[in-house]
């Protein structure tokens, strides 16, 4: 009778555990693709659904969510960035979160894959990290109050030696 309870337990406390979506590596990795490659990497790969899209000044834009209590959603957003003079898309991924545990837990991923932190330091409304390596800038805000936290990734223009 004993063994049956604790299988039980273990079955509903497992249901009921909702662990984070995505690790820094795959969060970086989002940057490097395009669009439609990100796209199925959130919907086949994870348990990401598609939101809406936005035009913003002629760049599309993609929000995704996966969670389903306020307390424990992850938010991503695809398609930002900028272009190059030489025309390349330097690719943005934003990640929003409404559990800091959950970006704690990145900024560790951060460190451990030998990011180079910039700066660390608060202002008025956030705790605030800065990291970066030659191709990714990493931005780690994490509201005062614990109620958000923003992962913004940046790819960097870098130089290809032939």
């Amino acid at each position: 009778m004993k063994y049956y309870l604790s299988v039980f337990l273990l079955v509903f406390v497992g249901v009921n555990v909702h662990a984070q979506s995505l690790s820094m590596p795959e969060l970086t990795n989002l940057a490097t693709l395009t669009n439609e490659q990100a796209n199925n990497a959130l919907i086949y790969g994870k348990p990401f659904k598609k939101l809406y899209w936005q035009a913003v000044n002629g760049i599309q834009l993609v929000h995704y969510r996966a969670g389903d209590l306020p307390s424990k959603f992850e938010n991503i957003v695809i398609g930002d960035g900028t272009k190059t003079s030489e025309g390349i898309f330097l690719h943005t991924v934003t990640y929003t979160t409404s559990n800091t545990k959950y970006v704690l837990s990145l900024i560790a991923q951060a460190k451990d894959a030998g990011l180079n932190i910039n700066f660390q330091g608060v202002d008025a409304s956030n705790n605030i990290y800065l990291f970066d390596n030659s191709f990714f800038a990493v931005k780690i805000y994490i509201n005062v109050n614990n109620t958000q936290g923003i992962v913004e990734i940046t790819q960097k223009e870098y130089i290809a030696v032939d």
